[in-house]
């Protein structure tokens, strides 16, 4: 019985919360891209509201025609297409970041929802949890 409370208690605490992932690393040379696509599938499978920003050099993770094979990792680009796919549909690029990367939305693999650096500061606040990669 107690332990049918504890796993209630922790199913209330997770559900519909509003979970903010901020990518800000290019998506090779660290682990950070890879994780932050991992964690944002698993807690969207879990049910919580998932909103996703690119911003800095991890708007590189958007590009489209990227190949990993040469460097023997998988693709982002690939990996980001199916957050369709799992009810992921409030993802943000920040326009201010692809500007200074002379990256046009065109170039990119999904159709992110371009915001500037002070919507991207609302949307940020709006969210119950952040996590940042």
């Amino acid at each position: 019985m107690v332990v049918a409370d504890e796993q209630a208690l922790v199913a209330d605490m997770i559900k519909n919360k509003k979970v903010g992932v901020v990518l800000r690393h290019a998506p090779y040379g660290n682990s950070f891209a890879q994780e932050a696509v991992d964690s944002t599938l698993a807690m969207s499978l879990l049910g919580q509201d998932m909103t996703v920003i690119f911003l800095g050099d991890g708007v590189f993770q958007l590009l489209k025609h990227q190949q990993a094979a040469d460097i023997h990792q998988k693709t982002f680009s690939k990996q980001i297409a199916v957050f369709e796919h799992y009810d992921i549909e409030r993802i943000f690029v920040c326009t201010q970041s692809l500007a200074h990367r002379n990256i046009s939305p065109e170039s990119l693999c999904i159709d992110a929802i371009g915001a500037a650096p002070a919507e991207i500061k609302v949307i940020l606040h709006e969210q119950d949890t952040l996590l940042s990669f």
